[in-house]
């Protein structure tokens, strides 16, 4: 009876490693990259929901570190996935319970392994968005640069140009519409390089609309901008009164 059980035992074991031998291995999930930023005219606080079920019970970010209008802090906003149909839900803070109905509801289409921006914009009564796709630069060491693009996000705003004042004046870009962007461009960040200014200015008046002054860029530790990329927005509201929803500049940390 005893040989018989050892006899069995073994008997399992050599069919069990056999089984594993044969199992086909499953590959790795592929991680794609997506930074998710707030410019929604009036709107509060977003928190994101990746959930694919129809209770908004969970929510990836606590209240705290929501998505606030024209502000990324840190790693907020900025997500992985690994779904190719990718269902993302942002509910205006504190409207979180069951019978919320999100600001957004979108499917979005990611390529495996790629790096995305979802550019919420648009008003609380007319939510829009941008989905862009592209890989940053790269930044060699010895060249000490980094990358900046450039997007109109200002809600059905006219087309606008945008100068950069940096030892003279140069137009970068040229009649940029609502929802447009642009790739990167490099820019120096040496020890003598002083401040960027980044005028938004309206394509027919040449009237400025809103101004970002980059600060920082020639510091040898704790430098914000070397070998990094970034997309400088305009948002807000074209004409409006109401000074929360004001053109202005965001500045958004991709990579």
């Amino acid at each position: 009876m005893r040989k018989f059980e050892i006899y069995t035992l073994l008997l399992n074991v050599l069919l069990s490693i056999a089984f594993l031998s044969c199992k086909k291995e499953e590959p790795l999930p592929v991680i794609s990259s997506l930074i998710v930023a707030n410019a929604v005219a009036g709107s509060k606080p977003l928190l994101v929901n990746l959930n694919e079920g129809a209770n908004p019970s969970y929510y990836l970010y606590r209240t705290a570190s929501a998505l606030k209008y024209g502000l990324l802090e840190g790693d907020v906003g900025k997500l992985n996935v690994e779904n190719e149909t990718q269902r993302i839900r942002l509910f205006q803070s504190p409207d979180t319970t069951a019978t919320s109905q999100p600001l957004f509801d979108l499917k979005l289409q990611i390529g495996k392994g790629s790096i995305n921006s979802l550019f919420l914009t648009g008003t609380v009564s007319h939510p829009d968005y941008l989905l862009e796709t592209a890989v940053p630069p790269y930044h060699n060491q010895p060249d000490s640069t980094f990358g900046v693009r450039f997007t109109n996000l200002s809600y059905q705003s006219k087309p606008v140009n945008v100068y950069v004042i940096s030892n003279g004046e140069r137009k970068e870009v040229e009649g940029l519409v609502y929802k447009g962007i642009t790739g990167y461009k490099k820019y120096a960040a040496l020890a003598k390089t002083g401040t960027y200014t980044f005028e938004f200015r309206d394509q027919e008046t040449q009237q400025v609309l809103a101004v970002y002054a980059l600060e920082g860029a020639a510091k040898a530790t704790e430098n914000l901008w070397r070998y990094r990329n970034f997309t400088l927005a305009l948002i807000g509201i074209p004409g409006t009164a109401d000074p929360a929803q004001q053109q202005k500049t965001f500045m958004i940390n991709n990579y």
